[in-house]
């Protein structure tokens, strides 16, 4: 858990069991809670009574995979693998699990949850 904690700040905006992600203090998250109070949790919690709500890279629509490719990250035929930065803050800001925080059990995916 503790190498996944380096990159959590990457998905600050993104939801949780607790409420949204706002901010992060060395070893404090800060949730927003769903009646608008900021409430800090010890990264020791996360995985255990705060997970992130985050998608794997399958789950994404067909507009979506669009618009990743028209960012700069394509897979496949004809040019093979290639990546942008811009194509990577557009993963990011759709909450796509990109350092396997899901298999690691401090998020859950999010297509998986009851609405």
């Amino acid at each position: 858990m503790e190498e996944h904690f380096h990159f959590v700040h990457l998905y600050l905006g993104c939801n949780s069991n607790m409420g949204k992600f706002v901010g992060i203090n060395k070893n404090v998250l800060l949730i927003q809670s769903r009646e608008n109070e900021n409430v800090e949790y010890q990264k020791m919690q996360l995985g255990k009574e705060l997970f992130l709500y985050l998608r794997k890279l399958e789950s994404l629509t067909s507009n979506q995979s669009k618009e990743l490719i028209n960012q700069g990250i394509s897979i496949g035929r004809p040019h093979g693998y290639t990546f942008s930065n811009k194509g990577f803050l557009y993963l990011l800001s759709l909450h796509v699990d990109l350092f396997g925080f899901i298999k690691s059990g401090i998020a859950k995916d999010i297509s998986h949850l009851k609405t």
